[in-house]
C-alpha cells in the first residue's frame, strides 16, 4: 500500500512533468514562430532597405538624363532644322554639349554622355558623343556612331538608339562591356519627340560597378550575401556565378525560385530551396530598372539562434525536473502550493493568456523554477508584444493605424459613457490626391502622403496620430493639447505654409482640416465628435476649393 507522502510525491511530479511539457511546448513553439518571423523580418527588411538604396541612385541617373532630354527639347525651335540645315545642327548640338558633359560630369558612375538625333534627319553621325577614355579620366569627345553602317535590327550596336524609340518610353539597357577600357557599363536612354515627331535620344552610360559595389557589400548572418538577376531570372551579379548564367538552368528547387523571380511574387516570407547539396533561404524585391535583388544564406545560419533556444528551454526543463523531483522527497507539503501556482500558470498559456504573476513564496529551487518560468512568460510577453506593435503600425508613415485607432474609439466611447472626458477630434484630408495619382503615379502620391504626415506630426508631438484612409488622418487632443487646440492649429497651418513655400511645385501639399470638440449635452457618442469635425473638414475643403478657383480666374485675368 502507498504511503500518502507517496501518492503526493507522484502526484506533484505528475504536475511538474505536465506544467513543464506545457510550459515548454508552448515556449518552444512561440520561440520558434517569433524566430521564424525575425529572420524573415530582417532578411524582407535589409533587401527593401538596399534596394531602395539602389533604386535612389538610379533615380538619380535618370533624373539627371531626364534633366538634359528636357534642355534639349526646350532649346529645340526647329524641327525642320534638323532635318535641311547642317549649320543649325552645329549650333544645336553646340548648344547642348556643355550642359549635356556638366550633366555627366556631376552624375554618380557617368561614363558617357550622348545625344543623337533620328537618322532619317540628316547625317548618319549627327548629334554629339562624350566618353571616358578610363575610369578616372576626363570626359572627351568622339565621333558619335554611324548609324549608316548598321541595320536597325542590329541590336547589340544600335539596340540603344532603336529600343527606346520603339517602346516610346526611356529604358535601362542591359549591362554590357566596354572593350575600349574594359568596364562594364549599363545604360539608360530617353527618347526625345517634339509635336510626336522622333527627333532622336539622349543617354548616359552608367559603370555598372556603381550598383555592383553596393550589392557586393551587403552581408547578412555570418556568410549570407546578395546577387542582382534581370526579368528572365539571369544572373546580373553574382560572388560566385559569371553574368548571364540562367538561375532556372541550375535544375532542382532552383527551378522554383527561377519563377518566383520572373513573377516576382516576394512578400513577407522567405523562399527556401537547395544549392549545392546547402538548404538556403532567399528574400528579393524589384529595383526600378527591372532587375531583382535577392539576399541568400544558409538555412543552418538562420535557425541557429532558434536551435539554440530551444535547446536551452529543453536543458532548463530538463534541469528543472530533476530539482523538482529530489525538492518533492524532501519537501512535499511545502512544494504543493507553488507546483498548483505553476499548474494553473501552465493552463493560462496553454490557453493564450500570458497575464500572470507567481508568488514566489519559497526560497529553494522550486523557487527558482517559479522565477525562471515568470521569466519566460515575461520574454513570450515582450515578443507578443513587440509583434502586436507592429500591427498598430501604419507601413507606409509609421503613425498609428486604423486598428489602433479603432481601440482608442472604444476607449472614448467609454468614458464618455462613464464620466466627463476632455478630448478634441482633428480630422485632415490631402486634397487633389487622387488628380495626383493619376497623373504623376502611386509613388509620388505615397511621397507627398509621408510629407503630409511629417508636417501633422511635427505640430501635433504631443498627441496620437492615425492613418485612418488613404489620404485621411485623425489627431485625437488630450491634456495640455487639448487646452491649446487653437494654437496648436495654427502652428499646423503655418508649418503647411513654410513647407510649400520651399517645395518645388509639384510637390506642394494641399490638407483640409477640421475640428470638434466633446460637448457632454450634445454629443452621446465618439462618433457624434467625429461627425462633426470630418463635416468641418469638408467644409474647409468646399473653401479651399473656391479659393483655388478664384485664384485660378484672377490669374486669368
Amino acid at each position: 500500500m502507498k504511503s500518502i507522502q507517496t501518492k503526493f510525491i507522484f502526484l506533484i511530479l505528475g504536475c511538474v512533468l505536465l506544467s513543464s511539457t506545457v510550459i515548454g511546448g508552448v515556449g518552444i513553439f512561440t520561440a520558434k514562430t517569433v524566430v521564424d518571423e525575425d529572420s524573415a523580418r530582417i532578411m524582407n527588411l535589409l533587401c527593401s532597405e538596399k534596394a531602395q538604396e539602389i533604386n535612389a541612385l538610379l533615380s538619380r541617373i535618370e533624373q539627371s538624363v531626364n534633366t538634359l532630354a528636357v534642355y534639349a527639347v526646350g532649346e529645340l525651335d526647329s524641327v525642320e532644322g534638323l532635318r535641311t540645315d547642317d549649320a543649325y545642327i552645329d549650333a544645336y548640338t553646340q548648344k547642348i554639349q556643355s550642359v549635356a558633359i556638366n550633366a555627366a560630369n556631376n552624375t554618380e558612375g557617368a561614363l558617357a554622355v550622348y545625344l543623337r538625333f533620328n537618322p532619317d534627319f540628316g547625317k548618319p553621325t549627327s548629334g554629339l558623343f562624350w566618353s571616358k577614355t578610363a575610369q578616372n579620366g576626363n570626359f572627351q569627345e568622339f565621333v558619335p556612331t554611324d548609324f549608316s553602317r548598321y541595320s536597325p535590327e542590329d541590336v547589340e550596336r544600335v539596340g540603344w538608339y532603336y529600343l527606346p524609340v520603339k517602346k516610346g518610353k526611356a529604358i535601362w539597357m542591359e549591362p554590357y562591356q566596354n572593350q575600349n577600357i574594359n568596364v562594364e557599363m549599363i545604360s539608360y536612354v530617353v527618347p526625345l519627340y517634339v509635336d510626336n515627331v522622333t527627333v532622336g535620344v539622349v543617354g548616359m552610360d552608367i559603370n555598372y560597378d556603381v550598383i555592383r559595389e553596393i550589392v557586393g557589400s551587403i552581408r547578412v548572418y555570418s556568410s549570407g550575401y546578395a546577387f542582382l538577376t534581370d526579368k528572365q531570372a539571369n544572373i546580373m551579379y553574382h560572388p560566385e556565378f559569371p553574368i548571364g548564367t540562367s538561375i532556372s538552368g541550375m535544375g532542382g528547387s532552383l527551378r522554383s525560385v527561377a519563377d518566383e523571380l520572373q513573377n516576382m511574387g516576394g512578400g513577407s516570407y522567405l523562399f527556401s530551396y537547395t544549392m549545392r547539396d546547402e538548404a538556403r533561404k532567399l528574400a528579393f524585391c524589384s529595383l526600378q530598372n527591372g532587375m531583382r535583388l535577392g539576399i541568400t544564406a544558409p538555412t543552418a545560419e538562420i535557425d541557429a539562434a532558434k536551435n539554440r533556444m530551444i535547446l536551452q528551454c529543453v536543458i532548463v526543463l530538463t534541469v528543472f525536473l530533476a530539482l523538482s523531483a529530489l525538492l518533492t522527497v524532501l519537501m512535499t507539503r511545502r512544494i504543493i502550493r507553488p507546483l498548483k501556482e505553476l499548474n494553473e500558470a501552465a493552463k493560462k498559456i496553454a490557453e493564450g493568456d500570458l497575464s500572470i504573476a507567481l508568488t514566489h513564496q519559497t526560497k529553494d529551487e522550486v523557487g527558482m523554477l517559479a522565477d525562471s518560468f515568470q521569466q519566460t512568460v515575461n520574454h513570450l510577453q515582450k515578443y507578443i508584444n513587440y509583434i502586436n506593435g507592429l500591427a498598430y503600425r501604419d507601413g507606409l508613415t509609421g503613425v498609428k493605424n486604423k486598428t489602433a485607432y479603432q481601440e482608442t474609439v472604444i476607449r472614448l466611447e467609454e468614458q464618455t459613457r462613464i464620466g466627463r472626458p476632455q478630448f478634441a477630434v482633428v480630422v485632415f484630408d490631402i486634397n487633389g490626391l487622387k488628380e495626383i495619382n493619376d497623373t504623376n503615379g502611386h509613388d509620388f502620391g505615397d511621397m507627398l502622403i509621408i510629407d503630409a504626415c511629417k508636417i501633422i506630426c511635427k505640430v501635433f508631438k504631443h498627441s496620437p496620430v492615425y492613418r485612418i484612409g488613404g489620404d485621411e488622418f485623425v489627431v485625437i487632443l488630450e491634456d495640455e493639447d487639448y487646452q491649446h487646440y487653437n494654437e496648436l492649429l495654427v502652428r499646423f497651418q503655418g508649418a503647411l505654409n513654410e513647407f510649400n513655400q520651399y517645395a518645388r511645385p509639384d510637390g506642394q501639399i494641399s490638407i483640409a482640416r477640421g475640428i470638434a470638440l466633446y460637448e457632454e449635452e450634445t454629443d452621446l457618442t465618439f462618433g457624434d465628435v467625429f461627425k462633426r469635425a470630418d463635416e468641418s473638414m469638408y467644409q474647409n475643403k468646399a473653401i479651399m476649393k473656391r479659393q483655388n478657383a478664384e485664384v485660378k480666374v484672377t490669374d486669368r485675368v
